[in-house]
């Protein structure tokens, strides 16, 4: 439940620097909700592909192949950061794809058992068709077909025909597309008998063939259809025959996917109908089968292509990439939201650009990474796995470890916080700490020390802010100068958890014991050095107040019908009103932050989780010194 402030603010735009890549980036709306659904990777149209292990893309202005682990549900980089790719490949435990970094376009395989890739091609050489099945990779380079075997290390020309393309493989055959009769037929290799023979030759164009075993799928791209071939007995089976253009075929045993006029369609050999998975699919690369899993790519509402994993089994969509958990303990800031998924195996730390519509992992997938927090530069999180703060640096795309146990330093996993280039923390090693870290040059300085661990801190522009617990139901709010290296107590010997610093104020709810007020919100004025109520009310509690520069979010539960049904305020401190941003009527909001110039959340209208953002106010172009 919700109070219902009056709907006024416009829409206004904002352009900002895009992120990765230095150019300018598309507005968003002021008061729009974004959801923000990492479940389906955002690729670049490089291809992508699947196996029985394994799925592989290529990240939309990225430079290295992406390889995902399907059961484990993590996903790692390969290649180098330089070279353009394209064509990434996949099969039991290597990938392949075509690589520029030599001049040319050039074949390298990767061993991911070994983690070693090695270039199978000789180097500034023109391939463009590429496949790999059976420890056997086939591509072609100047119209003639290569095979090498990655058992032996052997690579031999199949067909010298000049005029080859598509070329496709499994454990005993090579097929593919020629048109050396003056149209596109489909040719094959035996690999064992080392024997070169014609599949289809027949009037208009055959290509783009498949193939499992000894069975060939392919195009008939004058007609439209599909039709089989069969090595061990010649036969040509009609698949398909309707006005519809059918086309992108891919094979698994029996079963196949195609695009029919942009749908996605699921068949299995043998039988006349089939099933629709999904539509206006993306018409270059088509869709992959492997198993149960089908793999399949189409443009999302704001034109940027999504990678899909559909699972036959289930008969739904699944998650794919390590993005693709459910997701929890959202932060923001201006133009960046960051939060934790839960994956198969660990929680990683996914990194989202608001104006590009990019979301990254940026945590190590093989440890357990919580609770980010967000600036115009890093990200901080902790990792559970080295006891340890980390950081990832926004602009230069690196992450570095913060603490280390080596000089006595355990972070509390819950008290950090950043602005700018400044983290604030505690270490809890020994004596309890409060420090500021500056995260560009990693030097450390002790703030003060405290005798427990405090109830909150936080930090923005020149002040930081804790509270220490005094007693079981009392404790005081230190505000703390960063540039005079000065204390203040600005309230004590109070019931309060947490205090929040904004634009000249600090902000806390307080308890003072009268039972009919309950939680109150107070703030005390930084430049008057006085504190005053904020929001007083005679039924209802006002609790947990986040701010961020003039913006307060708080919980409170006056109109809830039970007093334990708490909803989300925005109220904003400069015009002593409650915002006109106002979120849907259906959200269900849980882990609500706010930050720079939004407000991001977890929500469950969807039945599943997602993250959700609004921007209340337009975000800071050059946000490097006042952060909140």
């Amino acid at each position: 439940m919700k109070r219902k402030p009056i709907q006024g603010m416009l829409a206004a735009a904002l352009l900002v620097t895009s992120l990765w890549s230095g150019t300018p980036a598309l507005a968003y709306s002021i008061g729009d909700e974004e959801k923000i659904d990492g479940s389906q990777p955002s690729i670049s149209s490089a291809g992508y592909d699947i196996s029985k292990k394994y799925a592989v893309w290529m990240v939309e202005g990225g430079q290295r192949v992406t390889l995902y682990n399907l059961d484990k549900g993590n996903q790692s980089e390969i290649g180098d950061k330089e070279s353009e790719k394209t064509n990434p490949k996949v099969d039991g435990d290597y990938v392949v794809w075509i690589d520029s970094r030599d001049g040319g376009s050039d074949v390298y395989l990767y061993d991911i058992v070994k983690e070693k890739e090695i270039r199978l091609t000789s180097g500034s050489t023109s391939v463009d068709g590429l496949e790999i099945a059976d420890k056997n990779v086939v591509w072609t380079e100047n119209g003639d077909v290569y095979l090498h075997k990655i058992s032996t290390g052997d690579t031999e020309i199949v067909s010298a025909s000049g005029k080859a393309s598509n070329p496709v493989v499994s454990s005993g055959y090579v097929a593919w597309e020629d048109d050396r009769n003056g149209n596109d037929d489909i040719y094959y290799y035996d690999i064992k008998a080392k024997q070169e023979k014609a599949a289809v030759t027949a009037k208009g164009d055959q290509g783009r063939p498949s193939i499992f075993s000894n069975q060939i799928v392919y195009e008939h791209q004058s007609a439209g259809d599909l039709y089989s071939y069969s090595i061990s007995n010649g036969r040509i089976k009609e698949l398909t025959d309707d006005a519809n253009e059918q086309k992108n075929v891919h094979l698994y045993q029996e079963d196949y996917v195609y695009s029919d006029n942009n749908d996605l369609k699921y068949r299995e050999l043998g039988k006349t109908s089939g099933k629709k998975i999904a539509s206006n699919l993306y018409g270059e690369t088509g869709p992959k089968i492997y198993g149960d899993f089908i793999l399949f790519a189409k443009k999302d509402s704001n034109k940027k292509l999504q990678l899909h994993l559909y699972d036959l089994d289930e008969k739904e969509l699944v998650p794919i990439g390590n993005a693709g958990g459910k997701p929890k303990e959202p932060s923001a800031h201006d133009r960046y939201v960051a939060y934790v998924t839960e994956s198969k195996k660990n929680n990683t730390i996914v990194f989202y650009d608001v104006e590009n519509k990019k979301s990254k992992v940026i945590s190590n997938p093989e440890h357990d990474s919580v609770r980010p927090v967000v600036s115009s530069r890093y990200v901080v999180w902790y990792d559970e796995h080295e006891d340890a703060l980390f950081s990832y640096d926004i602009r230069k795309d690196t992450q570095k470890q913060i603490t280390h146990e080596d000089d006595d330093q355990k972070p509390s996993e819950k008290l950090y916080e950043i602005d700018g280039e400044r983290l604030l923390w505690v270490n809890i090693d020994g004596r309890t700490e409060v420090i500021i870290t500056d995260l560009t040059t990693g030097k450390h300085t002790e703030v003060t020390t405290v005798r427990n661990e405090p109830l909150s801190v936080d930090i923005y522009k020149n002040y930081a802010t804790w509270v220490v617990e005094e007693g079981s139901k009392s404790a005081s709010i230190v505000l703390y100068d960063i540039e005079e290296d000065d204390e203040t107590e600005i309230r004590d010997n109070v019931k309060v958890e947490k205090a929040e610093i904004g634009d000249d104020f600090v902000v806390w709810s307080e308890d003072t014991g009268n039972s009919k007020t309950g939680w109150d919100l107070y703030y005390y004025n930084i430049d008057r050095q006085r504190v005053n109520p904020l929001l007083r009310y005679m039924d209802g509690d006002q609790k947990n107040p986040q701010a961020s520069r003039n913006m307060i979010l708080y919980e409170d539960n006056r109109l809830s019908a039970k007093s334990k049904e708490f909803y989300y305020e925005l109220y904003d401190f400069e015009e002593d009103s409650y915002s006109n941003i106002e979120w849907d009527d259906d959200a269900e909001m849980e882990n609500a932050r706010i930050g720079g110039n939004r407000v991001v959340w977890v929500d469950e209208r969807d039945k599943d989780p997602y993250v959700y953002t609004v921007a209340f106010a337009p975000g800071n172009d050059d946000d490097e010194d006042e952060e909140d």
